[in-house]
């Protein structure tokens, strides 16, 4: 023969109580406040290249003497690019 614990009553529930709570409300969530717009601030640009552009990068990056990452090779041909 089991033994089992002893039935737990539920809560009483004070329905004034709830109907207060209820009708209190709440406040409206607020919005966040504004991005700064930094003109230093790094923004976020997608890119798609073909797998050949792709290719003809690397070989380019490999033959520096210490081959740089995608993006700094990348971001240095757009700085070139844009020297007057």
């Amino acid at each position: 023969m089991g033994i089992r614990s002893k039935p737990q009553q539920p809560p009483v529930v004070n329905e004034e109580q709830v109907s207060a709570l209820i009708e209190k409300g709440g406040t409206i969530a607020a919005s966040p406040p504004p991005l700064k717009q930094d003109e230093d601030r790094p923004m976020l640009v997608q890119l798609r290249l073909t797998r050949d552009i792709i290719k003809r990068i690397d070989q380019a990056r490999k033959q520096r003497r210490v081959p740089p990452s995608r993006h700094s090779w990348m971001l240095e041909a757009i700085l070139e690019k844009l020297e007057p």
